[in-house]
């Protein structure tokens, strides 16, 4: 029998009294529990420099290469697991929600970052040797000013991991919608937050809107130019993802994972999942829901 959940990592102090409760760093090499190769989830942002690594990611139900020079961006609830043949070498950056709310002057400047809440976007950067050996220095000071602990070290560290994300954003693969209308993509980049924030609570659309403070129309446009697909679209493939995660990595019968995600009638939510994955939830859950 399953367990209730996969393991759930709620606070990072992996270098201990260097670390803190909001942000964490330390290197790969030195984590004798690293790599974790069972699926699990962090209650904080998770982003894994892999200077040297060979092998997979498991990230929610799709599988990446794990590569040298690669970077892994890991939200808050994702599950995920990584093997590698070969000794990782690299580092681990941990921070909380509020850690990374505080480095951005205005709500929607969160928005311009590809690597969280995006499901159009891979959770993962390919670098080459020039862009990983240039940024590393800004992960080599961060690092330098945790082991140091002098005062206000945590601003200094905010502001260093926001020029490294940064820095990381200009690297990441750019669509050409993204330049054409920048204005419709960072709308749907807050209504990605927005979702993720709401999806058991939103029950319409026009809610959604309201908090944005467009119309349903200007949204579902936005969306429809950016992804291709509608609004109501991206709300219920979070409300998918979800089904899946307690599927697959719980003991609940199928009545009550639909009552968990708020539907009244668990036959209606059988037909809404078997619509959207080809399986019913009974066949996901014998399918995928066995320890790994």
């Amino acid at each position: 029998m399953l367990n209730s959940d996969f393991p759930v990592f709620a606070s990072s102090r992996f270098s201990g009294d260097t670390g803190s409760p909001d942000f964490d760093l330390v290197r790969l090499e030195n984590q004798p529990d690293i790599p974790r190769e069972f699926l699990h989830r962090h209650d904080y942002y998770h982003l894994l420099w892999m200077s040297e690594v060979a092998g997979t990611h498991r990230v929610d139900f799709e599988i990446f290469e794990a590569r040298s020079n690669s970077v892994f961006f890991i939200s808050p609830g994702q599950l995920h697991s990584w093997t590698s043949s070969v000794k990782p070498q690299g580092f681990i950056i941990n921070f909380s929600v509020e850690f990374f709310v505080k480095m951005f002057p205005r709500a929607d400047e969160i928005a311009k970052f590809p690597f969280f809440h995006m499901t159009s976007n891979a959770p993962v950067l390919y670098l080459d040797q020039t862009q990983h050996d240039t940024l590393l220095s800004l992960v080599f000071e961060m690092e330098q000013e945790m082991l140091r602990q002098d005062e206000a070290r945590l601003d200094i560290v905010r502001s260093y991991l926001l020029i490294l994300l940064t820095r990381l954003r200009r690297c990441y693969p750019e669509r050409s919608t993204d330049r054409a209308s920048s204005q419709n993509y960072t709308l749907v980049r807050r209504f990605n937050l927005l979702i993720e924030q709401q999806y058991l609570h939103y029950g319409h659309l026009r809610n959604y809107a309201q908090e944005l403070h467009v119309t349903e129309r200007t949204l579902n446009d936005a969306v429809k130019r950016t992804l291709g697909k509608t609004a109501s679209d991206l709300i219920y493939e979070r409300l998918v993802l979800e089904a899946k995660r307690l599927l697959s990595n719980t003991d609940m019968a199928i009545s009550e994972i639909a009552y968990q995600l708020h539907f009244d009638d668990h036959a209606y939510f059988s037909r809404f999942f078997k619509k959207r994955t080809q399986f019913t939830p009974v066949e996901f859950k014998k399918r995928y829901g066995q320890p790994r």
